[in-house]
């Protein structure tokens, strides 16, 4: 297993195949495996980076509130260690505010972003469903937590036709303090993501992709994060939700390597 010091936390991650670096960066609560069939797809082409956020999994979860541009400092660090001076950023939801930030801080260090089902701000119904789901894992339990993330980010055919992958994977959900906590952290950091009037200092190319169903990101949040950074391309999916890169992972998994790759 491979360690990052950073930040002054251990990050853990993984590298996959060779080429020019392409990090991906998880959501809330997600671990690095929720990367693993995009692994071997874009490791065929660069370089692929997966790790944990603080917070979750295998990297250190210090119980104190974080925010989303700590994380993208985290990240960084992982650079450092790696000894990688630019990179590809990949991040899907709260991973595409950690992009964002990376964009921010750290313009130098980024070849070209991709953000999945983000925004570059909060609203109202956006922060209910973020305490909801930190009320639901304390008073109940992280995996009825990831349930309610399921059902708003899935549609019920797709739930239907990997129900029993589903269920295998939520046994796997920790339920741990540690990792409660840790979650709960994640969650009060999105919930104060606030970058829009800085979004001009991403210098990099960025793909913005949203599905046009998404319940957990609205569709208009991203359309803003798009209008707001100078160099993006806005990239919608009809018929799908904040699950899109899953549902329609073929779809979405050439559209970021045809940026990458041609753009």
């Amino acid at each position: 297993m491979s360690y990052s010091e950073t930040n002054g936390i251990n990050l853990y991650y993984e590298t996959h195949g060779k080429g020019f670096p392409v990090v991906l960066i998880s959501g809330l609560g997600s671990q690095h495996e929720s990367w693993a069939t995009q692994v071997p797809i874009y490791s065929k082409h660069y370089k692929v980076i997966t790790f944990d956020n603080r917070g979750i999994g295998k990297s250190d979860k210090p119980d104190y509130p974080y925010t989303i541009k700590m994380m993208a400092d985290d990240t960084v660090g992982l650079l450092d260690h790696l000894e990688i001076e630019k990179a590809h950023i990949v991040g899907k939801s709260m991973g595409g505010m950690i992009a964002q930030w990376i964009g921010i801080d750290y313009p130098e260090r980024t070849e070209k972003i991709v953000m999945g089902c983000s925004s570059g701000s909060r609203d109202k119904v956006g922060n209910l469903i973020l305490q909801l789901g930190r009320d639901i894992t304390t008073k109940v339990g992280a995996k009825t937590g990831w349930m309610l993330a399921l059902f708003l980010g899935y549609s019920r055919e797709y739930i239907g036709q990997n129900f029993d992958s589903i269920m295998k994977v939520m046994e796997d959900v920790p339920d741990d303090s540690d990792g409660i906590k840790g979650y709960l952290n994640q969650s009060l950091a999105c919930e104060d993501h606030e970058v829009l009037e800085l979004l001009h200092k991403i210098k990099s190319k960025t793909l913005v992709m949203y599905g046009e169903n998404d319940l957990i990101t609205a569709p208009s949040r991203s359309k803003k994060l798009a209008e707001f950074i100078p160099d993006s391309i806005e990239k919608s999916f009809p018929d799908a939700g904040h699950g899109f890169w899953r549902e329609h992972q073929k779809k979405v998994d050439q559209t970021v390597l045809d940026f990458l790759l041609n753009s």
